[in-house]
């Protein structure tokens, strides 16, 4: 079972490239650009620190799911 984040990341993502590793190496951008977006928005230190935990937990389930990641953005 994905994480319901990850489930939502994944469907708005879009890749221009056939090889799987470049396609998961372009899914960890758009994951850390998706959230540097909602950290640039926010002005309380509190929501900042909020979304910079939350993108340093999501960029490591990605990392140590590799391979369910990379199948499920392959679809």
């Amino acid at each position: 079972m994905m994480n319901p984040e990850i489930k939502e990341l994944t469907k708005s993502f879009e890749s221009k490239t056939r090889n799987k590793k470049e396609r998961f190496r372009e899914f960890c951008a758009h994951c850390w650009y998706v959230y540097e977006k909602e950290i640039k928005s926010k002005k309380s230190k509190r929501m900042i620190n909020k979304y910079n935990i939350m993108r340093k937990n999501t960029l490591r389930y990605i990392i140590d799911n590799e391979k369910s990641v990379t199948f499920e953005i392959s679809k």
